[in-house]
């Protein structure tokens, strides 16, 4: 749980609060077909319990943030830019919004998605 102090007092911020920041800056990259779990097990306990911030895994070591990424693109795209993106839009948005330092980003492309062409001929009767 990352820690900020003030005048007023302590703010606790919780690993699942900066995992939905994260997941919500990773969802909104262009390239990004979807996000996924680092093994089938946590796979299958993630689509069981509907964890809205799949594929997101944050550790807070001395109020540095380190977080792993997991994510599925669209193929045919340049996979080292959109992961530079992710990982900028990833950063900037958490810096921003929790105001402590993010150490280190990793984005795990766990796979590529071929999207089927549209059949262009139409049923004749």
């Amino acid at each position: 749980m990352a820690l900020q102090q003030n005048e007023l007092g302590t703010v606790h911020i919780s690993e699942t609060a900066i995992a939905n920041l994260a997941s919500h800056a990773v969802t909104q990259t262009y390239g990004v077909v979807g996000m996924t779990t680092p093994n089938l097990a946590s796979d299958i306990a993630a689509t069981i319990t509907r964890d809205p911030h799949r594929g997101v895994v944050v550790s807070i070591k001395e109020n540095a943030i380190t977080i792993d990424l997991y994510v599925v693109l669209a193929h045919g795209i340049r996979i080292t830019s959109v992961a530079t993106s992710i990982i900028n839009s990833v950063r900037y948005l958490v810096e921003k919004h929790v105001g402590l330092p993010v150490e280190q980003i990793n984005v795990h492309v766990q796979g590529l998605r071929i999207e089927k062409e549209k059949s262009s001929s139409t049923a004749t009767r």
